[in-house]
């Protein structure tokens, strides 16, 4: 190495020394030096210049309290994370779309109650209406979009999806996951649609009438729509995500669907829309109402899911929040009214981060000790169970209204749901990880075995006998399959002793066997991103074949871990 580049060596790392200081807050308004370490100390993780990371804000009473960046905004150039770096927010872009069909509801160009099929026509009948109030509270039982797109061989990462294809495909679709208003599930197509809807209402461009009657009034200079996904929009992390090798990879949002995501903005900005939540100024108190108003189902029970924002509690505080992830992006948005206007907005650009989580303990510091009083419930202690006890609950269980299946194996000694270990608290009650979920096994009369997850008879698993198949069996499925609803022909082919599901000119993906005509297709993007799979505890693509009453296989249903419900392909 010769003088000359010890020498800038040398200065590079001083000035990345300065850029790094930088990223503290100039002040901490009326935070203890004790408190601003202890949020410092959970994103010590990220503090580094090798990694991605975070910017995060914490205001109280409108003042902010604490802001910092943790990590690097790109790993190819010295640039540290700060509280002006932009992100993308993912979900969180979901209460701007939100707002902004209130506020044309507000100006009398329609009502939440309106049958979006008024606006969009394109889209077909389903028999019971579907509303814009459905679209926004994720009751409408539309089927979110990536699913279908990636089985149209277009799949996120390797096509560039827009708003216009988002409509036509869902033009295209003949069934729902479930009647209007009968359950919530999430689903990011009808907030695409949404923007679609706005769109035609406003007669302007989604990031025109957001930024003339949001952004710019509340001061959010540096929030826009990432509607073209090739801008170049200064001070903007690249995002990333854990690959193959192991080491961190680019995992950019290439993409110009939005509205259910793609807001481009900073903890900054974020802070001041909940402040003009917490106290309404500019926006009107009237707009802050409807997008806390919880969803309600046909039997008129009520959602805890607002327009865009969850309702919830947090340490026996009220929480108004949503997190959100798109590509290697993750964000979450909090506010507690009721504890001084407390507000903490975190935007990372590293896809391993669980930003609720992370935001949490981030919170915890502003909120104080735990009452462990109030929280007397302790964690039950873990119990011995035989091996052979175990085994007996080893199985996949189907969920069948649904299809969603889960698959419980034993591995290590240990009972696990999907990727996720267990821990046993009594012969057929064991805790999920660290979730706190606890599943529940039973034996009926009829020697039925059934699993129920969180003591909620809703979400009640029926146990299906594992099969292995032969090769004579599993040549009964060999043919071609066509989706008139994706207008796509997939041929299922065995090979080598497994079974295929291909395209033409496209990768194959295996059909690994769960139980008698069921299947799980296997996930391409667990393929890129390893780290997808290791805290699943659903199969992510279940794939159930039907036969007719001579018992000829016929159909094949496709699901997404539940947000596309058997979605048919017809045999040839």
């Amino acid at each position: 190495m010769t003088r000359t580049h010890l020498h800038r060596t040398a200065i590079g790392h001083a000035l990345l020394g300065l850029m790094l200081a930088a990223n503290a807050p100039a002040q901490d308004a009326g935070l203890a030096p004790e408190a601003a370490a202890q949020v410092d100390a959970v994103f010590k993780l990220w503090d580094r210049e090798t990694t991605a990371g975070c910017a995060v804000s914490v205001t109280k009473a409108g003042e902010t309290v604490y802001a910092r960046g943790f990590g690097m905004a790109h790993l190819e150039q010295p640039a540290p994370i700060t509280p002006e770096t932009i992100f993308e927010a993912g979900s969180v872009s979901k209460q701007f779309t939100a707002a902004a069909i209130v506020l044309l509801a507000l100006d009398g160009k329609l009502s939440l109650d309106d049958p979006v099929r008024e606006h969009l026509p394109e889209l077909p009948d389903f028999g019971a209406p579907i509303t814009i109030r459905h679209l926004l509270t994720h009751t409408s039982g539309l089927r979110t979009f990536r699913p279908l797109v990636a089985l149209r061989g277009r799949p996120d990462g390797f096509a560039v999806h827009t708003n216009a294809e988002v409509l036509a495909l869902m033009a295209r679709q003949r069934e729902l996951n479930f009647p209007p208003g009968e359950e919530y599930l999430y689903s990011n197509a009808p907030y695409i649609l949404s923007v679609v809807l706005a769109e035609r209402v406003s007669g302007q461009s989604f990031n025109e009438f957001t930024t003339g009657r949001i952004f710019s009034p509340l001061g959010m200079t540096s929030t826009l729509w990432r509607d073209d996904f090739t801008q170049i929009v200064k001070r903007r992390a690249t995002a990333y995500g854990t690959g193959r090798s192991g080491g961190l990879h680019k995992n950019m949002a290439n993409t110009e669907v939005f509205g259910n995501g793609g807001l481009l903005t900073t903890v900054g900005d974020l802070q001041r829309w909940n402040q003009e939540l917490d106290e309404p100024k500019l926006l009107g108190q009237q707009l802050v109402d409807m997008l806390e108003t919880p969803g309600q189902f046909n039997d008129g029970t009520e959602s805890d899911y607002a327009l865009g924002l969850a309702i919830g509690e947090y340490r026996g505080e009220r929480e108004i929040a949503h997190s959100g992830g798109t590509a290697g992006y993750r964000a979450w948005l909090a506010r507690y009214p009721d504890r001084d206007r407390l507000s903490l907005a975190l935007l990372c650009n590293h896809g391993d981060i669980n930003p609720v989580a992370v935001g949490h303990r981030a919170i915890d510091v502003f909120l104080g000790p735990a009452d462990k009083a109030a929280d007397a419930e302790s964690p039950r202690p873990s119990v011995e169970v035989p091996l052979e006890n175990l085994e007996r609950w080893a199985d996949p269980y189907l969920h069948t209204r649904t299809d969603s299946i889960v698959r419980i194996t034993v591995r290590d000694g240990a009972l696990t749901l999907g990727a996720v270990r267990t821990r046993p608290l009594g012969e057929d009650r064991f805790a999920v990880g660290l979730s706190g979920l606890v599943i529940a096994f039973e034996t009926e009369e009829d020697g039925m075995r059934t699993l129920t997850l969180a003591d909620d008879p809703k979400r009640r698993y029926v146990a299906m006998p594992a099969v292995t198949p032969t090769p004579e069996e599993l040549a009964e499925y060999v043919g071609s399959y066509t989706s008139d609803e994706l207008d796509v022909t997939y041929s299922v082919e065995f090979q080598d002793g497994k079974l295929l599901f291909r395209r033409p000119l496209e990768k194959p993906r295996t059909l690994e066997p769960l139980f008698k005509d069921a299947f799980e297709l296997s996930d391409p993007l667990v393929e890129r991103f390893p780290a997808r799979a290791l805290f699943s505890t659903v199969v992510a693509w279940p794939a159930r074949f039907e036969r007719d009453s001579s018992g000829r296989v016929t159909a094949l249903y496709i699901s997404d871990s539940s947000r596309v419900r058997r979605l048919r392909f017809d045999r040839r």
